[in-house]
This record gives C-alpha cells, sequence and structure tokens, in this order.
C-alpha cells in the first residue's frame, strides 16, 4: 500500500474503527515509514489537544444569561449563529494553544495492559529488521537521528545470548527503537521509548537492580517493562518470568 493510499485511512486507524486486517496493514506500513508515522502522530497529537480543549472551554455565565433572556424565535437564530461560530473559535483557540503557548503536557496514566498488547502484538508479529547483524553498537548509531531520544541498545551478559537485529516502531502512540536477541533459543523483544508524560500502572511491581520492573503477560508471552526515569524498556518473550528478569538484571549491569 503506498503512502497516498495510507493517508485515506489515517484519522480511522488513529481512532481505531478500521476492520482488523486493514489496521494491520495500514500499521505494518506506518512502523516502517518515517513520513506516514510523522504524520499518524500529527494527527494523534491535533487530536488530543481539540479533545483537551473541549474539556477547558465553558461559555461564560454572561452569554448563557443572556441566551436564556431572548425569545424562543430569536434564541433560535442566535443558537444557529453561536454553532455556526463556535467551530471557528474553538479553531482559533487550538492554535494559539499549538502555535502561542507550550505548556508543559500532563501527565497522564497509561495502563500497563495497553503497553503489553503493542508490545506482544509486536513481537509476536516478527517484523523484518532494517539493521541485522551481531553488533548492538551498530543499531545504537542507525537510531541517531531517527528518533527523538538516546538509544541504548544493551550487550546482554548472558550466556547463550545473541542480538540479531533492530528496527522502528511504535508503542501506543510513541515512537519506539525495537531490537531483537536470541536468549536459550528464544525470541526476546526489547522496544525503548519515551515515558515523558506518562505513568505505567498497573501489573506486578517488582525490583531488579534498584529498579522498578512492572510485569504482565498477554497471549503467553511474558513482558517486563523497566522503567528508568523518563524511558521505558519492555521485554518480551515466552521465556520464563524468572528468566526474562535475569535479562533484565544483564541490562541494568
Amino acid at each position: 500500500m503506498s503512502c497516498e493510499e495510507i493517508s485515506k485511512y489515517l484519522d480511522a486507524y488513529v481512532d481505531g474503527e478500521l476492520e482488523a486486517g486493514l489496521m494491520l496493514e495500514v500499521e505494518s506500513h506506518v512502523d516502517g515509514c518515517e513520513t506516514c508515522a510523522a504524520r499518524e502522530r500529527l494527527k494523534r497529537d491535533l487530536k488530543s489537544q481539540i479533545a483537551a480543549l473541549g474539556r477547558r472551554i465553558e461559555a461564560p455565565e454572561h452569554l448563557r444569561q443572556r441566551v436564556a433572556g431572548i425569545s424562543s424565535r430569536r434564541r433560535r437564530r442566535k443558537l444557529i449563529a453561536l454553532a455556526t461560530a463556535a467551530p471557528l473559535a474553538a479553531a482559533a483557540a487550538l492554535l494559539l494553544v499549538v502555535f502561542w503557548e507550550s505548556p508543559e503536557p500532563p501527565v497522564e496514566d497509561e495502563p500497563l495492559a495497553a503497553v503489553v498488547d503493542d508490545v506482544v502484538q509486536r513481537h509476536a508479529r516478527e517484523l523484518p529488521m532494517e539493521v541485522e547483524g551481531a553488533d548492538p553498537s551498530v543499531a545504537a548509531s542507525w537510531f541517531r537521528g531517527k528518533v527523538e531520544f538516546p538509544v541504548r541498545v544493551p550487550h546482554l551478559d548472558l550466556q547463550n545470548a545473541s542480538f540479531d537485529g533492530a528496527r522502528l516502531s511504535h508503542v501506543r502512540d510513541r515512537q519506539a527503537a525495537h531490537m531483537v536477541y536470541t536468549v536459550d533459543g528464544h525470541r526476546v523483544t526489547l522496544m525503548i521509548f519515551n515515558t515523558d508524560t506518562v505513568t505505567i500502572r498497573g501489573g506486578d511491581l517488582v525490583h531488579v537492580a534498584g529498579r522498578d520492573v512492572v510485569l504482565g503477560r498477554r497471549k503467553g508471552f511474558n513482558v517486563a517493562v523497566m522503567l528508568d526515569g523518563d524511558m521505558a524498556y519492555a521485554f518480551s518473550s515466552d521465556l520464563p518470568r524468572g528468566r526474562l528478569l535475569d535479562i533484565v538484571r544483564s541490562f541494568v549491569r
């Protein structure tokens, strides 16, 4: 599917309104196309700004009183005029929010289940890698300029562990660095993404080498999300939970 075709579906894709097959096709294209990924992020940001604007705007008291005091006939004409003008006012206010104000984004809760769903979905699909080879430092260099955060690609200090490759991806609406390893003959996926405006909640919380690690499970896969400041490192595999924590522990060292 071309970028032009994808653009026709982006709004419905962002709203989650596409049927499953088409949703996966669009997602696969967006995962591999930085231009379409940027368009998707812009649409999500605008929808979020508009939703927040709708929650904040409230008609002033004097305007509500004036509308309540006019005759029913005049009220109808006034309401039609107000309904026509309101989208323009909201659009103007949105432009002020986007281009004039630079408020700190609110910190929101992100349910762990939603993060686990995204991570497991990408792990299970075995997407092709854009960087292949056994040297993680090559992938770390490849990510520079492609994502908006520094990417630390760990060399796992474990027996029977190797690095297989990397690609660009997403977790929820956030850009992510997607790495693949083989550990004990099992594929392990690592997704690195920024959480500067999100607090991940839910799951079982454990501490590994002084770091918070949240554990989840989906479709037979275990997921361990290590939180390090404003960054999240999400490991997923069909390995047992204890072995997945060994991998996290190796990464922390």
